[in-house]
């Protein structure tokens, strides 16, 4: 089943059913299905303090902007900074320790690789893995290491050569040529080592914190759990909603569409003939679709989430600039509001020329 197998390996436990998803993806399908189903989603609402009203049970969340909004029950799934969201109603139950993971990504079709690849497990991880994407890329990785830093998402040259060495334990060789890029996370960790899913001391406090791995796939069944809570220890009368929403159409894309689909598509609409990233085939009408959804669209990296522009090859060498653009002309903000993620991620700060004259203006020494 697998060639590329280092003669080393001497014994494997076989699983047919084990399966791989996108876990951005996920998370912005479930996110747009609850706004479809009547969230409210607050974006770039960080948290400055939280006041806990006793006698009339509600919490008010202050925003470092300004803004607050008012709740009965808190479930606190801030991940690596959960910790300090609890501290500020008082708990200190628990602390976050980071835990980097580092990866190293390879182009499409680099590797002939069937199934994923598990090592035997280490006692702090599952150990470093080789997988393909869902897309056809594969990877390798993480290492875990903890740090201090809850923003310490670098990659360090010792760990791309400990995920290296671990990945040619298993496999052959690697074709290093076909590197697309590098880039780490950060596991929440606790010295617990396990999940923190419960009613805290707080009343209508609910910690679910720690979710490390196997997080992502244990998800649904988190909620599910504290769904159970909020009727249980919350005292919620939860009733059907009459309305519900049960589906969330998946976006159309360009490599869904068969030749002559997409000829009907273009004919209709040309800027479904307009490809904006020729690495993944992205197409102009793809990113205006998305940028009509029901979360709005104002970096570049919630179009790359959605659609992968950006994800090939070039790493969007070429087509951030027309990425941008469409989402300036699409949400009407001006080029300069456009950022990589949010906050002060900023791209383009001005056109030279007007940031020269700028400079020369204030007497600055460029």
């Amino acid at each position: 089943m697998e060639p590329q197998l280092n003669e080393n390996v001497i014994a494997i436990l076989h699983f047919p059913r084990a399966g791989i998803i996108i876990p951005f993806e996920l998370t912005i399908a479930l996110a747009e299905h609850a706004i479809m189903n009547g969230v409210e989603l607050c974006l770039e609402f960080e948290v400055g303090f939280i006041k806990n009203d006793e006698n009339s049970g509600i919490f008010t969340i202050h925003s470092t902007d300004g803004r607050k909004i008012q709740a009965r029950t808190i479930v606190n799934a801030a991940g690596i900074y959960s910790d300090r969201i609890a501290r500020m109603v008082g708990l200190e139950e628990f602390i976050i320790v980071p835990r980097r993971g580092e990866y190293i990504l390879f182009d499409k079709d680099a590797l002939p690789l069937k199934k994923i690849i598990f090592p035997t497990p280490t006692p702090v991880s599952k150990g470093i893995v080789i997988s393909k994407t869902v897309h056809g890329n594969f990877f390798i990785g993480p290492n875990a290491r903890e740090i201090e830093s809850k923003e310490g998402i670098n990659t360090t040259s010792m760990g791309l050569n400990e995920i290296l060495t671990g990945a040619l334990k298993i496999i052959k060789n690697l074709p290093l040529k076909k590197n697309i890029t590098n880039f780490a996370g950060i596991r929440a960790s606790t010295h617990q080592h396990d999940f923190i899913v419960e009613e805290s001391k707080v009343p209508q406090f609910i910690n679910v914190a720690g979710i490390d791995s196997p997080g992502l796939s244990s998800s649904l069944a988190i909620a599910e759990y504290v769904e159970q809570i909020l009727r249980e220890k919350c005292k919620y009368n939860f009733k059907e909603n009459q309305d519900y929403i049960a589906t969330r159409e998946k976006q159309v894309r360009l490599t869904d569409l068969s030749e002559k689909e997409l000829a009907a598509k273009i004919k209709k609409n040309p800027e479904w003939g307009q490809i904006i990233c020729r690495c993944e085939q992205v197409t102009e009408a793809e990113i205006v679709e998305a940028c009509k959804g029901p979360i709005q669209i104002k970096n570049t990296d919630m179009i790359k989430r959605r659609l992968r522009p950006g994800m090939g090859r070039c790493q969007g060498g070429f087509c951030l600039p027309k990425v941008m653009k469409i989402i300036s002309r699409e949400q009407g903000m001006i080029l300069e509001q456009v950022t990589k993620t949010g906050g002060k991620s900023f791209i383009v700060f001005n056109r030279t020329k007007h940031l020269g004259s700028e400079v020369i203006e204030k007497g600055d020494l460029l």
